[in-house]
């Protein structure tokens, strides 16, 4: 029927359309929970954002992309935002989010 190479082809299809659904229902919950304002808990919040990172992570992993890659892209594009903005608040969160990726994400 389906040999080992094309079983492994489906499997991975089938995890990316299931990270594709995650993500797209973490986004929606996210929604959701900042809908509520207050009565919505800062750790919900925290917690759909970092479903909604990893998720980001493991599908590009799923397609070929490295998480390397990944954070350089974000690295080039927040590089970007530095340019464009002129806000001096988000010209220091896109520094400090800049820099926490390439110390090492100390917290």
């Amino acid at each position: 029927m389906f040999n080992a190479e094309e079983l492994n082809i489906l499997d991975n299809i089938k995890l990316i359309e299931n990270y594709k659904a995650f993500l797209l229902s973490s986004v929606a919950d996210l929604f959701t929970s900042m809908a509520k304002g207050n009565k919505s808990s800062t750790d919900e919040i925290t917690d759909e954002l970092s479903e909604i990172i990893i998720l980001s992570y493991m599908l590009g992993r799923r397609l070929g992309i490295s998480f390397s890659e990944i954070d350089e892209k974000v690295i080039k594009k927040l590089k970007l935002g530095l340019l464009k903005e002129e806000a001096d608040t988000q010209y220091q969160d896109c520094a400090k989010l800049i820099s926490y990726i390439r110390e090492g994400r100390e917290v």
